[in-house]
Formats: structure tokens, C-alpha cells, sequence
């Protein structure tokens, strides 16, 4: 490295550290502080149950607060689904002409059964509240209707399509709304979307919304919200006037939800839930079902826990068994240290600064340069960091914060693995104390980045899953891109050059085994891609099981790839050395390690103590089990000397 330029920049990347420790120390107290979480049920599931034991729907609903659940999910019915419920009656007009003698509906006159048209759809109601509901609902949704009312009888008309009329939403029903009420329990709805969205139907639903007694959330029920991408504002200005926060669903992308949040000042909740069809599809146990939804909570800050009535062929009474489970899930949030209560919200704002964000920025760029030089680019690295801090304050001063943060967020975990690994390696190897000592040393070096990346990110919107860090899977693949790179040149053992030394590699034949050996690697990549990231490939039962067992021992369950994979072999490439290129593949898999350590930070919803403790608990394990892997090397070792040793005196 330059001897001029590198104490400059260590000292460029401590004071940058020091303003992401602040940005982090003010992440850590507010996720401290945001420790209650909140259990809710479905209101047609618990009715449902009440109806197969014969009891009233407000006892049913009070067993489940008496167990933790402090809320009642109400979700709006589509017209199909309010038919079946019995609120109305829908024919379409040829089916009403072939009714006009049966019951009341004798005692229309002639003039109205003159306009009956047969392809249009009409709806009978008995109840004038429930009438006056779907009404305003249908033409706040810019639903043509005609109307004709009698004393007990109420019958609309409806200018729309068949089957996009049974999709309309038609507002929350009062008698849920009451026997919530009366089982001392909050209410969240969860609105449908529609076409046709205008600042009129806006203010019409969501102003019935507002007169919800006990509301405490409100969900969005389709992928896309109610005008969205382009009435977003003005659907935030409704919401707005709730004064509840936006549930945001886990793994459900909703179009419009993150801009939504924005504007309403991240008043957003996170929820957590098992569908039925997956329960049905897996079958979980209590104890899957329990673990599930405590990691939920624990680990991914989600602060409301909806639980399903999940039927099981085992289970000879299924309310007590959705009892039972419900209580064990409280049971095990107080057991590590969450309430059970109302979801505490994300209210206070981070620090946003743009100073600290350009001082945590610089260190990015000092790391950058503390590259270049390592990469023997000595010429490079002023110019290359002139440009960057051009850019970086650049953007701040534009205003483009988000996408600058992400953008030296990217840099900070790309750039400190790949410096820490190619200071720490030598040629020669170590003892195996030393060799522990270099991988606590370049671990240490590489959570700079992810520390970086903290402060970088250190927002609300980041927490909540709004807005995430982008590059993810880039960010796994580019540090070993530069990694071989680096390596592959360093070693020029006939001092040829760079130039020379790219052309006799480029000029070797293609052997068969060179072709299997990468394709053997093209696939090991394209697993390691793919099972990175908040969403990867589907994980087998046994690995499941396996994962289980960790966090049940260790608390927070380590990266397997961190403590079985890339930890210990790096610990091996310690102790051997990196002696030839033909050490490639071990130092790119140790290389994992370190990439997922800082990555793990990446997963900004998920609270730093957490990932502290899995990366505590990784290292921990993975020097353990790279122990054994360096005895293991040594008993091999000794025992091809002793065949070689024998080969050799019967020769």
C-alpha cells in the first residue's frame, strides 16, 4: 500500500465509523423501545367456529383476548361473498321476471316490472342499514344504479358486468363490527380494491372507514391499491384522516403500499401471518406454527400476528386447539422479552443529516481507495476517489438521497470484504492460534462495511421494508469477481506482468476436466445466488428441522454458510497459505463467509442485536468446526506421508 495515502485514510474511515456507530446506536434504541406486538384473528373464521360449537361469536371472540389476542380482523366482503351471508339477494332480470308472483315481491306494481331489464343484475335487501351500506358503496365505486324502495323492500339495479360486479367490495358489515366491540377487542379492516377510482369515492369509503368504533389498522386486501400508481396522494390524504396506521403485509408486494408510506410519514405496521392453504399444503405442528410466528416478531420486527382458525385432522376440538395455540404463542413473545398488547409503531424519526450520511459515505470511498492500492492500481486510486467524492456529495446536495445511500451502502459491502481478505492472506501459512487471531482480524475488517451500511440506512423506511437495500445478490458475487481478480494476478510467480500474464492464460488448451471443473462451479454459484436475499429457493423440510435446532440452542440461528462453509475453510486457507492459484477455489469459498457476515446487515428490518448475535454465533461455530477441519488436514496429511513413507521402502 502507499505509505503517504494510507494513514489518511484510515483516518478518513474511523471517522466515518464513528458517524454510522451514531446512526446505528439511534436504530438500536428506537428498535429497543418498539418491543409490543400485537396477536389478532378473523372475524368470519372465529364465527365460523362459534357456529361448529354453538356458542355466541362475542364468547368465542373473548377466549381469544383472554389468550392474547387484542384484535379482530374484518375484512370486507365482495357482493359474491355478502349474498352468501345472507345481507341480500342477487338476480339477474330475467330470473327476477320469473319471481314477480312469490312473496313480497307480489306487491310491486306493474310500472315497475315494465322496467326490469333481463340482462341487467338486481339486488334485494329486506334491511334498510344494510341497503344504505351496499348503496353508497356502489356508487362511490361509479356503479349506475336505480333504486326502488317499499317498506321492507329495497331492490337496486346495477349497470355493471356479472362477474366484475361480484368483486366489488360493499363495505364492513355493523354486526361485526359490534361483536368486536363487545368483546373488548380492536378492530383492523381490510379494505378491497376497485376501478374507476376518483377523490369523491375516496372520501366516501374511507369516511364510512373513519366511523369504525375501535379502529387500530388498516390493511389493503389486492396487489394493487385503490388508484394506484396514480391517485396514491390523494388516497394518502384520506388514510391520513383515520389516524390508524397501514398494515403492511409480510411477503405480499403490494403496488402503491411504499409510496403510500412515504406519505403518510412511515406510519406503517408490519404483519405476520400463516395462510390456511399453506398450513393445509405443510401441515405444520403447534410447535412449527408457534416458532414461526415468535421469529416473526423477534427477528423481522413484525408487531401484529394474525392467526387463522387452522383446522387439523388430529385435533377433536378446533376451537380449544386455535385457543391453545394462540396462548403458547403469547406465552413464547413475553418468554423473550416482547409484550403482548397493542403493536408498538415506529413513531420517532431517525437522524437524517446529510452531514453524518456524507461522513459515513467518505468511508466507502476511503475503503475504495485502500483497494486500489491493494490491486496495485497506486495512480488510480487519487482519481478514482476525486470522482467518487464528487458524486457522493453531488447526489446529497441534489437531494437524491435515497439512491445514494443505497448506491454507498452497495460500495461499503462490496468494497471492505474484498480489502479485508486480500490484506489478511499471505503466501505463507500460520500456526492454527494465528490463523484464528487473522480470521477474527479480517472479520473485524469486514464489518466496517456492514457497519457503513448501517448508518447509510439507518431510516424508518429501511425498517419497515418500504424501501430495501437494492443489489443484493450482487453484492454476494462481486467481492469474489474481484477476489479471483486480484488473487490471479497477484500471484505472477514468473514475474511476466499482468498483460503477459492474462495472454499465457487466455492461450492455454481447454481440457475436459477444466470444462467439468467449471461447470461443477457455474452450479455451486447458481445455488449460492439463489439462496441469497430476503426471498430465496424453497428449503427442505430437514434443513428446516436443522435451522429449528440452532435457534432453539443458540437463540439466533447462525448462516449455514458462515459456520459450515466459507468460516472454516478460510480458517484452512489461513494455516496453509495461499501458495498458488491453484488455491482459488478454497479462497473463493471462504470467501462466503465474510460476504454473508456483512450482508447479513442488509437485512435492515431485522434488529441489530439480532444480527450481532448471528454473527457472534456463526464465528463462533464456524472456528469450531474449522478446528476440525485443520486436524482433519493434518491426520490426512500424516497419513499420506506414512503410505508415501511405505510405497517407497517396498520400492
Amino acid at each position: 500500500m502507499d505509505k503517504k495515502w494510507t494513514p489518511v485514510l484510515i483516518a478518513v474511515v474511523v471517522i466515518s465509523i464513528i458517524a454510522a456507530g451514531y446512526l446505528a446506536w439511534q436504530r438500536h434504541t428506537m428498535e429497543a423501545n418498539n418491543r409490543s406486538v400485537q396477536m389478532a384473528v378473523v372475524y368470519d373464521e372465529v364465527a365460523s367456529l362459534a357456529r361448529m360449537n354453538g356458542t355466541g361469536v362475542v364468547d368465542v371472540l373473548r377466549q381469544f383476548r383472554e389468550r392474547g389476542a387484542g384484535a379482530v380482523l374484518i375484512k370486507e366482503p365482495t357482493v359474491a361473498e355478502a349474498e352468501q351471508n345472507g345481507e341480500f339477494k342477487l338476480q339477474t332480470g330475467q330470473s327476477l321476471l320469473l319471481m314477480r308472483d312469490y312473496g313480497v315481491l307480489k306487491t310491486l306494481g306493474s310500472d315497475f316490472w315494465q322496467q326490469v331489464r333481463p340482462d341487467r343484475a338486481y339486488f334485494i335487501f329486506s334491511n334498510p342499514d344494510i341497503y344504505q351500506r351496499v348503496k353508497g358503496q356502489l356508487t362511490a365505486k361509479k356503479v349506475q344504479l336505480r333504486a326502488w324502495e317499499r317498506p321492507g323492500l329495497y331492490i337496486l339495479e346495477a349497470g355493471c358486468g356479472w362477474s366484475l360486479l361480484q368483486q366489488l367490495g360493499v363495505g364492513f358489515p355493523q354486526n361485526a363490527v359490534d361483536d368486536a366491540n363487545r368483546a373488548g377487542m380492536q378492530v383492523l379492516v381490510q379494505l378491497r380494491s376497485w376501478n374507476q377510482v376518483d377523490a369523491a369515492g375516496l372520501k366516501y369509503v374511507f369516511g364510512e372507514i373513519g366511523k369504525i368504533p375501535g379502529l387500530a389498522g388498516l390493511l389493503f386486501n389486492d396487489p394493487v391499491l385503490p388508484g394506484a400508481p396514480d391517485q396514491i396522494r390523494p388516497l394518502a390524504y384520506v388514510v391520513q384522516k383515520l389516524r390508524v396506521p397501514v398494515v403492511a403485509i409480510e411477503f405480499s408486494n403490494q403496488i402503491g403500499l411504499s409510496k403510500l408510506g412515504y406519505l403518510l410519514d412511515k406510519n406503517v405496521v408490519r404483519l405476520h401471518t400463516l395462510s390456511l392453504e399453506e398450513d393445509a399444503k405443510k401441515n405444520y405442528s403447534p410447535e412449527e406454527i408457534i416458532d414461526r410466528y415468535a421469529l416473526a416478531a423477534t427477528e423481522r420486527n413484525i408487531r401484529i400476528l394474525l392467526f387463522h382458525s387452522y383446522t387439523k385432522p388430529d385435533a377433536p376440538d378446533i376451537l380449544q386447539w386455535n385457543l391453545q395455540l394462540a396462548g403458547r404463542v403469547g406465552e413464547k413473545l413475553r418468554a423473550e422479552g416482547m409484550q403482548v398488547g397493542e403493536p408498538s409503531v415506529l413513531a420517532a424519526p431517525l437522524s437524517n443529516s446529510r452531514w453524518l450520511l456524507f461522513l459515513a459515505g467518505l468511508g466507502a470511498i476511503a475503503g475504495g481507495m485502500l483497494l486500489c492500492f491493494t490491486m496495485g492500481w497506486p495512480k488510480a486510486a487519487p482519481l478514482l476517489g476525486l470522482v467518487a467524492l464528487l458524486a457522493w456529495a453531488g447526489l446529497l446536495g441534489a437531494g437524491m438521497t435515497g439512491p445514494a445511500r443505497k448506491l454507498m451502502a452497495f460500495a461499503s459491502v462490496v468494497i471492505f470484504p474484498t480489502l479485508s481478505l486480500s490484506i489478511n492472506i499471505k503466501s505463507e501459512g500460520s500456526t492454527v492460534r494465528k490463523s484464528v487471531l487473522l480470521l477474527l482480524r479480517t472479520s473485524l475488517i469486514s464489518l466496517t462495511g456492514a457497519l457503513l451500511m448501517v448508518g447509510l440506512l439507518a431510516d424508518r423506511g429501511f425498517m419497515l421494508k418500504l424501501d430495501q437495500f437494492a443489489g443484493v445478490k450482487l453484492a454476494h458475487v462481486a467481492p469474489l469477481l474481484l477476489l479471483a481478480l486480484i488473487f490471479f494476478f497477484r500471484h505472477d510467480e514468473e514475474g511476466m506482468g499482468w498483460r503477459r500474464q492474462l495472454q499465457k492464460f487466455l492461450d492455454q488448451p481447454i481440457l475436459v476436466k477444466s470444462v467439468v471443473i467449471l461447470g461443477i462451479l457455474a452450479v455451486a454459484l447458481l445455488i449460492y445466488v439463489s439462496r441469497t436475499g430476503n426471498e430465496s429457493v424453497a428449503i427442505s423440510p430437514l434443513e428446516l428441522k436443522f435451522r429449528s435446532l440452532l435457534d432453539t440452542l443458540l437463540g439466533v440461528r447462525p448462516r449455514t454458510k458462515e459456520f459450515l462453509v466459507g468460516h472454516p475453510l478460510l480458517l484452512l486457507v489461513f494455516y496453509l497459505g495461499y501458495r498458488n492459484n491453484n488455491y482459488m477455489p478454497l479462497l473463493l469459498a471462504g470467501a462466503i463467509g465474510q460476504i454473508s457476515l456483512v450482508n447479513t446487515y442488509a437485512h435492515i428490518h431485522t434488529p441489530l442485536a439480532v444480527s450481532l448475535l448471528r454473527s457472534f454465533n456463526g464465528l463462533v461455530l464456524g472456528i469450531i468446526v474449522g478446528l476440525a477441519l485443520i486436524a482433519l488436514w493434518r491426520a490426512g496429511e500424516r497419513l499420506y506421508r506414512r503410505l508415501q513413507a511405505a510405497t517407497e521402502t517396498n520400492s
